[in-house]
């Protein structure tokens, strides 16, 4: 069995894309997937301690402790340089068992497209993945000063990752903890490349079907550069009207966080993206 690829710190345990493909590979391999496959299964009656422990102490405790946590999972803005998305890919072709199959479906992220694919016996390759980049200083209320913040970064992961598009997104609805240590950049493969090319002639049957899923759904977005787009909100609980127009929900839910603010104030849109982006090969 070739060597696989070490899993790079800088992907997401928290990440559904890379979560969902690693337990499809676990199934397809005949294992299970304790935990998120964050930890080992004999680690798991001390996690439970820990969370009961962290159920005992006051919402504004539990708030910090997962604000804390999260962060830790972040790259450092300082090494974003070192952020490659061919290396995410390799190693997650890496997960799946190395054996013929009929179909390998390719694309956008979807739990019920899991639950088919575990039943077909078939690997998915996700097309969107998320690198979480540490920083500090921005309020959870001023989408401005996020997108401020992160010209430079995000200048730089595009410049090192080239086959990629980068959706910066700020969802101060429902990531408001996890956003106030850090920058959600979520990357959409433009191309295929080396190793899902190379993993699908590999593993395909002659005459297999590859699945390309391409979810329709738009949102809309301040493009900023032909491969960065700033994305304000996202689908779930608030409407897209809600977050760009406000409220009574919205107010609300701020004035339950002791907010200033009665409604949000993002950047103009400019364009609107969908999650899927048009796998081509590469060249």
């Amino acid at each position: 069995m070739s060597k696989r690829a070490p899993e790079p710190d800088y992907v997401a345990d928290f990440d559904s894309a890379t979560a969902m493909a690693q337990a499809l590979a676990r199934y397809l391999d005949g294992r299970d997937f304790p935990m998120l496959g964050v930890m080992p299964r004999w680690a798991a009656p001390g996690m439970k301690i820990v969370g009961a422990a962290v159920d005992a102490l006051p919402k504004i405790a539990q708030e910090w402790v997962y604000i804390v946590s999260g962060a830790m999972e972040a790259l450092p803005a300082r090494r974003l340089h070192e952020a490659k998305t061919d290396r995410i890919a390799q190693w997650l072709v890496d997960q799946y068992p190395r054996r013929k199959y009929p179909a390998v479906m390719i694309g956008s992220s979807d739990g019920a497209l899991v639950h088919l694919c575990a039943a077909l016996g078939i690997p998915w390759l996700p097309q969107t993945c998320l690198v979480p980049v540490r920083r500090s200083g921005v309020h959870p209320d001023e989408p401005m000063q996020d997108l401020q913040w992160a010209r430079e970064p995000a200048r730089i992961f595009i410049e090192t990752n080239p086959d990629v598009t980068l959706h910066h997104l700020f969802d101060p609805s429902q990531d408001r903890l996890m956003i106030q240590r850090m920058a959600y950049f979520r990357y959409k493969r433009l191309v295929l490349g080396a190793a899902y090319e190379q993993f699908i002639a590999d593993v395909l049957e002659p005459g297999g079907t590859i699945w390309i899923v391409d979810c329709e759904l738009e949102w809309l977005v301040t493009r900023l550069a032909g491969r960065h787009v700033f994305q304000f909100g996202a689908v779930g609980g608030a409407t897209i009207d809600e977050y760009f127009e406000g409220g009574p929900r919205v107010a609300d839910y701020l004035a339950r966080y002791g907010s200033e603010r009665e409604r949000w104030s993002p950047p103009p849109s400019n364009d609107r993206a969908g999650s899927g982006m048009g796998l081509r090969r590469g060249t």
